[in-house]
């Protein structure tokens, strides 16, 4: 039964076309083949043709040099599109754009002028192809030598060696990180043999997640290696090797190669060991233009014209007619289609037609045989298909259309050899086996049609075949086309009437976007079509015109279809036979103009290989010409010769099988077959909810180019909203070749993106599961192990419940000890199988305070595109309490080593490094409270100090007062007033004038000044509190000199007066003595005190 609407499409699965094969032969490189996009500028050829000799010739030099004298460039072929003027060009090529090992398109908005090459395997495994961008050859680059960052994508090509350098915001593969030594210095992840010279930025404390470095090629001297890690640098022609390689940088290299250096991956490769030193060679370049390639795929139709296909009315009018509809209709503009019939010979009816005008398809369309002959009743099917290969000239399809009323036997498979052959079987009897033709359609990845022989007797007329039959042969060959074609026309909606007078509504549904150009397509039997008066109007009324007519059916044409929208068809005639069926096709859109699945795998679909450690793995790509989705749900199932089922999710997150994450690549390994052989390949892909998103270009980058992202890291990101790729769904099918020998068992896989943070003292890691046979299923356990400080290994005792892979993983426990931990994640399968460390994920657990605290610096600079940060981690104090231990396991988790030499803390278990906290805390609260204790007796006892010094300064003004002073007249009647007052007058009162014996120099005429019971008082740190304005005692001369802290007059502006001083001073007249000390009220004429003026 035919769908009204259709909900699945089935799209062509493109094979990625395989890049070509690159010898070497004489020490020299042979068979690269750069291509130039048509996309790009004609009036430029000469320019790009420049630009790729003069890279590639120093690129030579360099890799001869690079590669100990072993290898360079020799004969290169570049291709530039069909029909351009370009000097030097000879010949042709018919090595297509997207099958050059190195490709030169337009440039991209995200990544700028930065070349990338498309590494889907592991390492030592090559790339699909190099890509380099337009701008890279015309324009001075940022990135360095063009030659220097060719040989860099070249090894990446060619040897399966990644990037030694990080990568900004990059969790996985960051562009700075710390190093753990005493200093705990901020380091770049570049493999180099020197240091780069460069500055960090946004580095904050000991958060990284932003930091980057950003390199100085000016100021960097004397480095020569890598040129994997830094092509940018003119001094470096080397690739690090296992005396430079810089192996505990976290760098895409170092966690896929397993930290050996690039050259002791590349040294494995064949190209050097097949190779010694030899002279070097220059490379020779041939221009070609591509040759005309046809558009569209080909067809050849195979008419069986045996009687039998004549059997009852209309059986050879329906098919008839049917051919010359999609010929003239809803064939795809620029599909090539031929025609040969046969009995028990084959002939050939027609060459093949391009049918990209309409007096093309009109001229193929009347060479379909108008009746069947009835000069033989057998037939020859293997001759009709090898005339039809023959027609095809080895490339394209071929569409079987033959009786199978009786049973029939050849060997059709080896007719066919390899051609897809799809057979439509009509008429079909029930009960009638179809063994030859299913046999024929799975080796070589086809379908059978089985349509029904369905005849009506109306009595005294002639039996004529059900109109049922008319539709279903169109929409046979529809579905065909669909399948191996992928964009094109299907039916939408479909409905049918009776009676002389009726009308056909087809409502277009609203749920699915189509083209603007559809076709409304009226079918009935030849009996039916006298005075048939047919009228079509769209929802708004309107009439469409009809475009052809034929004995069984018509065809009206519109532009502009309404999406919503119901179209009518009135129907008026004199018989009345059969019912009236009518269809509304359209094709189907995405915001892309329609979708294809691309799959390709480690070596090809033919070699689906397996070894004792390793499986094949599948890739996929869902895209429109140049543009690829993301954010798909792409799934894999492959049936083996065993009927055994895979059913693999494949995937684009950096994870299992796939290496870059957002790249549009979707991966998996090819686990669960039982048997080699033949196998088919299903490849399943839809809009994933809406999430899908579109790229509408290619999204990659190569070394350093502050304009663009770098290529790859752990995953592509993306600095704008990409737009959405629409409602799909694809199903694709292939055969494959499954060779060598499937193992029993796989490892589990491994964990590429474990990420770690600390919350309190609680370690919180995340990453991907791996499966239990690498990317598929689910692994029995997870190893959680770490070091500190680099060096020892303990094993975190939690317990983690292992899940699908695919999911998620989080799991939280205590921090197993402090420092600068690194974990590491290992995936243990039921048989004990370990998978291969993961990733390292640091993070810094504070310890418990020590005597000597280590500091640590970063780098700042200046002149550079933002300000750059700089910081200093200090030791804190450990966050640790006595409740949190691990719950996870019967036993707390178990240190085996300790930190190690260079650390920079010291580290302690976690009962000692409680019992420090818990004394830490109590010990700083008592000290608190004892220096608070000691500043307030500090306080009171110079408070007490100051008191008495006044009370003594008053006690001796009053002994030098004349008759009022007791102390006076005791002295006047020969009192020793000395044996009281002397010695310590002369120790705190330096203003009065004294003898030589101590004794005062004036008794009677000498004011000394008065000092009265002080109103000041102390504040808590100690400052006096100023007394307010109405306090108007007066203050001597040495009392307005600068004071202390605590207001007590420095020493330097007192000065004591000796005998001298006595002298002065008692000869002056009274006056003069009293104005020695200027007397004058405190704060006359002044708005406020000041410290230097109060004691």
């Amino acid at each position: 039964m035919w769908q009204q609407a259709i909900a699945v499409a089935l799209a062509l699965l493109c094979q990625l076309a395989r890049a070509q094969v690159v010898t070497v032969e004489g020490n020299a490189y042979k068979g690269l083949v750069v291509s130039i996009s048509k996309d790009l500028q004609e009036a430029l050829c000469d320019e790009y043709i420049e630009g790729i000799k003069n890279m590639l010739t120093s690129g030579s030099s360099l890799l001869y040099a690079a590669t100990e004298g072993r290898l360079s460039f020799g004969e290169v072929t570049i291709v530039v599109p069909e029909g351009w003027t370009c000097q030097g060009a000879a010949g042709t090529s018919d090595v297509a754009w997207d099958r050059a090992n190195l490709r030169v398109g337009p440039l991209h908005s995200v990544f700028g002028q930065n070349p990338w090459t498309q590494q889907p395997r592991g390492c030592g495994e090559p790339g699909d192809f190099m890509y380099f961008p337009e701008s890279f050859l015309l324009e001075n680059s940022t990135l360095g030598s063009r030659g220097s960052v060719f040989v860099h994508e070249w090894a990446k090509y060619r040897w399966g060696v990644f990037e030694e350098y990080g990568h900004r915001a990059d969790p996985i593969f960051p562009s700075a990180t710390r190093s753990y030594d005493g200093n705990e210095t901020l380091r770049h992840t570049y493999c180099t043999d020197g240091e780069v010279a460069g500055n960090f930025f946004e580095c904050e404390g000991d958060n990284l997640a932003t930091c980057y470095f950003v390199p100085n090629a000016e100021e960097t001297t004397g480095v020569t290696s890598s040129l994997l890690a830094t092509p940018f640098l003119s001094s470096v022609v080397n690739f690090c090797n296992s005396e430079t390689h810089v192996a505990d940088v976290p760098t895409k290299h170092n966690l896929l190669c397993e930290k050996r250096s690039t050259w002791e991956v590349i040294q494995s490769h064949p190209d050097i060991t097949g190779t010694s030193s030899a002279p070097s060679t220059s490379p020779t370049f041939t221009v070609k233009q591509l040759k005309a390639q046809t558009t569209g795929n080909k067809l050849v139709f195979l008419l069986d014209v045996t009687p039998p296909m004549g059997i009852g009315s209309d059986t050879w009018n329906y098919l008839r007619d049917s051919v010359k509809e999609f010929i003239l209709v809803e064939a795809t503009d620029g599909m090539q289609v031929g025609l040969v019939s046969f009995t028990n010979t084959a002939t050939k009816v027609s060459d093949l037609v391009t049918l990209d005008t309409p007096s093309n398809r009109e001229s193929l369309a009347g060479k379909v045989p108008n009746l069947p002959t009835e000069d033989t009743q057998t037939k020859n099917v293997a001759a009709g298909i090898t005339k039809a290969k023959e027609v095809l000239g080895g490339e394209g399809i071929v569409i079987l259309v033959t009786e199978n009323m009786k049973s029939h036997s050849e060997d059709l498979v080896a007719a066919a050899g390899g051609t897809p052959v799809w057979s439509v079987l009509y008429p079909h009897l029930i009960g009638v086996s179809y063994e030859s033709y299913q046999s024929l359609a799975d080796a070589n990845g086809a379908s059978v049609f089985p349509i029904e022989n369905n005849v009506v007797d109306f009595g005294g007329a002639a039996s004529i075949q059900s109109v049922d039959n008319r539709v279903a042969l169109s929409r046979c060959l529809l579905d065909i086309q669909y399948q191996t074609q992928g964009d094109s026309l299907q039916e939408i909606v479909s409905s049918s009437c009776a009676g002389k007078e009726c009308q056909i509504s087809l409502e277009v549904p609203t749920n699915t976007n189509y083209q603007q150009t559809f076709h409304i397509e009226v079918y009935f039997t030849r009996y039916d079509n006298s005075n048939l008066k047919i009228t079509v109007r769209d929802p708004a009324g309107a009439a469409i015109n009809e475009s052809f007519r034929q004995d069984t059916g018509m065809i009206y044409t519109g532009s502009a279809l309404q999406v919503g929208g119901t179209y009518t068809v009135d129907v008026s005639k004199e018989a009345n036979f059969m019912d009236v069926k009518s269809s509304l096709l359209a094709t189907l859109q995405t915001e892309s103009g329609g979708y294809d699945i691309k799959l390709w795998s480690s070596l090809d679909l033919q070699h689906l290989e397996y070894t004792s450690n390793s499986a094949p793995t599948l890739f996929a790509m869902v895209g429109d010409g140049d543009s690829h989705v993301v954010d798909a749900s792409v799934t894999a199932t492959v049936t083996d010769s065993a009927q055994t089922t895979a059913v693999l999710v494949m995937r684009d997150d950096g994870t299992g099988a796939d290496v870059t994450g957002n790249d549009g690549v979707y991966s998996a390994y090819l686990i669960g077959l039982s048997q080699t052989g033949s196998a088919s390949v299903q490849v399943a892909a839809n809009d994933n909810g809406g999430s899908a998103k579109l790229v509408t270009a290619t999204r990659r980058a190569a070394p350093v180019d502050l304009n663009g992202q770098s290529c790859c890291g752990s995953q592509i990101t993306f600095q704008t909203d990409l737009p959405s790729a629409g409602t799909f769904t694809l199903t694709s099918e292939n055969a494959g070749e499954v060779t060598g020998t499937i193992p029993p068992n796989f490892p589990p896989g491994r964990v590429t993106d474990l990420r770690s943070s600390l919350t309190l003292s609680q370690v919180i890691l995340t990453f991907t599961a791996p499966g239990d046979d690498l990317d598929q299923g689910t692994a029995e356990a997870y190893l959680v192990t770490y070091s500190v400080g680099g060096s020892g290994q303990g094993t975190v005792e939690q317990d983690v419940t292992p899940v699908e892979a695919g999911v998620l993983v989080n799991t939280t426990f205590p921090a197993p000890d402090c420092g600068h931990l690194t974990f590491l994640v290992r995936a243990v399968d039921a048989q004990g199988i370990h998978s291969a460390d993961s990733n390292g994920a640091k993070v810094t657990v504070p310890c418990a305070p020590t005597t000597s605290i280590p500091s640590t610096t970063s780098s700042s600079s200046t002149g550079n595109p933002s300000s750059p940060s700089s910081s200093t981690a200090r030791p804190t104090p450990s966050f640790f309490s006595s409740e949190e231990t691990p719950t996870a396991s019967s036993s707390p988790p178990t240190t085996t080593q300790s930190g190690g030499e260079g650390d920079g803390c010291s580290c302690v278990s976690t009962d000692t490094l409680v019992t420090a906290v818990i004394g830490s805390v109590v010990g700083s609260i008592l000290a608190l409270f004892l220096v608070e204790l000691l500043v307030y007796v500090l306080v009171k006892l110079f408070q007490r100090r100051r008191w008495k010094k006044r009370q003594r300064q008053r006690e001796l003004g009053r002994s030098t007062r004349g008759v009022e002073n007791m102390a006076m007249d005791y002295a006047d009647s020969g009192g020793n007033h000395e044996s009281r007052f002397g010695k310590r007058r002369r120790r705190f009162n330096d203003g009065t004038p004294t003898n030589g014996q101590g004794e005062v120099a004036s008794t009677a005429s000498t004011p000394l000044p008065y000092l009265g019971q002080s109103t000041t008082s102390i504040n808590h740190a100690g400052r006096p509190v100023l007394p307010s304005h109405n306090n108007q005692r007066l203050l001597p001369q040495g009392y307005s000199s600068p004071q202390d802290q605590y207001g007590n007059p420095r020493t330097d502006s007192h000065n004591s007066r000796g005998n001298v001083q006595y002298s002065q001073y008692h000869e002056q007249p009274q006056t003069q003595q009293y104005n020695q000390y200027k007397y004058r009220p405190q704060n006359q004429n002044r708005r406020g005190y000041t410290p230097d003026e109060y004691m």
